[in-house]
């Protein structure tokens, strides 16, 4: 096997920069994983009512937040 080193990477996602905003799609880059991480290519991700809450700023107000928790890699 051959052990390669991981790279920052380009990706897109659906960004919110603050409550109420619409989401935008942009490209955003990605940090490598830490040694307790992995990374999965994401096929597709699904909004739930959680994402909307946060993307409302319920519980915390953080932004700029990427919904889609519920994914398929």
């Amino acid at each position: 096997m051959t052990k390669t080193s991981p790279e920052v990477i380009t990706c897109k996602a659906a960004v919110v920069y603050k409550s109420g905003d619409p989401l935008k799609v942009e490209e955003i880059q990605v940090d490598p994983p830490k040694s307790s991480e992995v990374r999965i290519k994401m096929l597709c991700a699904s909004l739930c009512h959680t994402d909307i809450l946060c993307c409302n700023g319920f519980p915390v107000p953080l932004f700029p937040r990427i919904p889609g928790h519920e994914g398929v890699g």
